[in-house]
């Protein structure tokens, strides 16, 4: 069982994950919060992770679009990642991931890479 941070600690991650989202919609960003409920819309989605170890934090990740999702995951299915689809994602992703850190370190937060293998354009958002 995955040991929860403190009430205390979650409270200052919900304080930091709201101003986080509250940056990037004014920077114009469509902005996701509900980490348990799948999206039907791009944007940046951004949630707090309760864990009490590393696992914990505040976290930022770009959404594509649901259907340039499923089509670059059909083309990696069938070993296509030199098809003009999975460039364009894989594009879209690596810019978009830069792009977010950028504007969030605009806005005064320190962000970066989360260092999560599972999860490689993710990013970790400091207090």
């Amino acid at each position: 069982m995955i040991k929860k941070a403190s009430k205390a600690e979650i409270a200052e991650r919900d304080d930091l994950a709201g101003r986080v989202a509250e940056a990037l919609a004014m920077a114009g960003f469509t902005v996701h919060q509900d980490v348990h409920q799948a999206p039907a819309a791009p944007g940046a989605l951004v949630w707090v992770d309760p864990a009490d170890d590393s696992r914990g934090g505040v976290f930022v990740r770009w959404l594509i679009s649901p259907s340039l999702d499923r089509a670059a995951a059909e083309r990696a299915q069938k070993g296509e990642i030199q098809s003009s689809v999975f460039r364009h994602f894989s594009l879209v992703t690596e810019h978009m991931y830069a792009t977010l850190i950028a504007i969030l370190g605009s806005a005064g937060f320190r962000a970066g890479d989360a260092d999560d293998d599972m999860s490689p354009y993710l990013i970790r958002i400091e207090g």
